[in-house]
């Protein structure tokens, strides 16, 4: 058991049962956790853009949050990145689902919701290197 401020990223191995062109039976995940008392969606704004700037060695990267739902996380929301050249350019690609955990996490994890916030996200390396 850890006291906050919590900050932990969780990478492994992810099973599912379909598959197609964009999506395959066995994928990696990297998921990040942070608790403190005044983590917030700007927090995790700026911890996504910087992860995707350097994964792809650029200045700067276009990215949209889209609202969505996740049973453990209020607000929710999926993140699109904008290819910027090539023959995908101006298209948009999901490579992350987001959001502030929800307060009934907070207090499973032993914890008082109205003094810790958190963010959540999920993304799969896997995708993010097919776009390098």
């Amino acid at each position: 058991s850890q006291t906050p401020p919590i900050r932990v990223i969780i990478p492994g191995r992810t099973y599912r049962h379909d598959s197609d062109q964009t999506h395959t039976p066995m994928f990696h995940q990297v998921e990040g956790l942070v608790i403190d008392t005044a983590a917030n969606i700007a927090n995790l704004k700026w911890v996504l853009e910087e992860f995707c700037k350097a994964f792809f060695e650029v200045d700067g990267v276009k990215m949209r949050f889209r609202p969505s739902f996740f049973p453990f996380t209020e607000p929710s929301a999926e993140i699109d990145i904008q290819f910027q050249d090539g023959p995908l350019a101006g298209r948009w690609l999901e490579v992350a689902g987001s959001g502030q955990v929800h307060p009934n996490v907070v207090r499973n994890m032993g914890l008082d919701p109205e003094k810790y916030i958190g963010f959540a996200f999920g993304m799969g390396p896997d995708r993010l290197t097919m776009l390098r």
